[in-house]
Order: C-alpha cells, then sequence, then structure tokens
C-alpha cells in the first residue's frame, strides 16, 4: 500500500488523520485516516493535526478510533 503524505505545503510526513470541513455548520471533523483519497479531505500528519486550528466559533469534532 502506498504512504499518503500530509496535505500541509512543504510537510513530507506520512498522514494519519483525515480532517473534513462542513462549511454550513461551521464544523471540521478530524478522524482515522481514510480508506483512500479524498478530494475534499484534507490528510494531516500527527504534528499538523494536534496543532489544527479553525475559524472562531467553529466545532472541532475529533473521531479516534476504537482500541480492544
Amino acid at each position: 500500500m502506498r504512504t499518503r503524505l500530509c496535505s500541509k505545503v512543504g510537510c513530507a510526513r506520512e498522514a494519519v488523520t483525515t480532517l473534513t470541513y462542513d462549511y454550513g455548520d461551521q464544523m471540521a471533523a478530524v478522524g482515522p485516516l481514510g480508506a483512500s483519497g479524498d478530494p475534499h479531505a484534507h490528510d494531516l500528519c500527527a504534528i499538523h493535526t494536534d496543532r489544527l486550528s479553525v475559524p472562531k466559533g467553529w466545532l472541532v469534532v475529533r473521531h479516534e478510533t476504537l482500541r480492544a
């Protein structure tokens, strides 16, 4: 399987999460790396996932994977 890289310009780290935006609801959702690349989503490395910021008044929803 080919490794996907972080979508941030100039970052060559491996992506670990996928970020999507819902502009109508002013919400950003971050979850586990999607199964395939989506042109409407952004793949982020761990550093950029931790540094994520959104406009004032927006909600960030973080979906964690279930661990047994």
